[in-house]
């Protein structure tokens, strides 16, 4: 994201950045109080399918955001200071916290050498960095870097003539037909998923080129996509209540997904622009750290669930203790996300976004 004193600096766009990262890391809080309640993660569960309806793939806002800042801000500069960019603020945070994380986890005690314990940290350091698996949110980041990787190619087809903006068109709209699929144990990266999330980073790039234009021009269907969300949250109902998913090889939930998300999008970045200058403030802190707090969300929710215990596990107030367990551990989650990045940023001065990302 450019300097909030900059003239590029686009407001409207930081508060959508903000609002997505809150969705990401209260979905996941729902579904640790979940787990924490009932030891399992029972999609059967009335909070959990309103969660997954809402919170399911809001990392579909991040790919987005990335896709439409490239073409509205990133693209002048030119590709070299783009990846030079996307290696200090993104790549090298993530291998620190990779490192932290897998080194974390590790048993020396069982270790014999110092060669063999060196050669364990460098295996399980790559195998992670790879597939993201240093927690379980991470898995977003190699995904990131694939689009990053494709970004020329994108550009490319975006720009080239007709031929090729039709294939950059049905990159797009591929996700319909392409299903994302979720893999939280396996060491494996799926083609699907990255081909799902290519889709959203290209309308995102197709938003950022004449993107004042664009949005005037979505503004007149504001309606329609606001229509557009609410069918396909009553269809994802239906979905979850019903236990459909899969026609073939495609996952209907993550086609409807794709389409309630992008619309959720929409409405979200129009009714942050309509602000103008009048962004939340409150919102802005929690932007500026999005990234470090995804980074380090997962690690401390994981840590923190067993300190609430007590509280799911109630019966004197079941379901809402999962509601208020939900709260809690967001709200825990999201002020010890942003004290760490708070330190973080005293400790490293201006190199803490090459270390923590913000």
């Amino acid at each position: 994201m450019p300097d909030k004193n900059t003239p590029e600096f686009l407001g409207y766009l930081h508060s959508f950045r903000g609002l997505a990262i809150l969705k990401i890391v209260f979905g996941h809080a729902v579904a640790a109080a979940c787990i924490g309640a009932y030891g399992v993660f029972d999609i059967s569960k009335p909070i959990l399918i309103i969660s997954e309806v809402f919170y399911h793939d809001s990392t579909l806002y991040f790919a987005m955001i990335s896709g439409l800042l490239f073409s509205k801000i990133l693209k002048p500069r030119g590709f070299f200071k783009f990846y030079k960019s996307k290696l200090k603020h993104i790549v090298l945070p993530y291998l620190f916290f990779t490192v932290i994380l897998t080194i974390i986890k590790i048993n020396f005690s069982q270790i014999l050498s110092f060669q063999d314990g060196f050669q364990v940290v460098i295996s399980k350091v790559g195998m992670n960095f790879i597939f993201g698996k240093a927690n379980f949110a991470l898995w977003y980041i190699p995904v990131l870097m694939f689009l990053y990787l494709m970004t020329p190619v994108l550009e490319f087809l975006q720009r080239k003539n007709s031929i090729t903006k039709t294939l950059f068109f049905l990159i797009i709209i591929t996700p319909l037909f392409i299903s994302r699929i979720q893999n939280l144990t396996e060491y494996r990266l799926s083609f699907e998923t990255m081909i799902y999330f290519t889709g959203a980073y290209a309308l995102g790039m197709f938003l950022g080129v004449d993107l004042n234009k664009k949005l005037s021009w979505l503004n007149n269907y504001k309606f329609l996509f606001g229509i557009m969300v609410l069918i396909s949250s009553a269809g994802l109902f239906y979905f979850y209540l019903n236990d459909i998913d899969y026609l073939g090889l495609v996952s209907l939930k993550e086609t409807v997904f794709y389409i309630q998300k992008i619309s959720f999008a929409i409405v979200f970045i129009l009714l942050f622009k309509s602000l103008e200058d009048k962004q939340p403030k409150w919102l802005k802190p929690i932007a500026s750290d999005s990234f470090s707090i995804y980074f380090i969300h997962g690690s401390i929710l994981y840590a923190i669930s067993p300190w609430f215990i007590f509280l799911l596990k109630s019966n004197t107030m079941n379901p809402w203790n999962v509601v208020l367990g939900a709260v809690i551990l967001f709200s825990a989650v999201l002020l010890i996300c942003m004290a760490l990045v708070a330190v973080s940023k005293k400790l490293f001065g201006k190199y803490s976004r090459m270390i923590v990302g913000a």
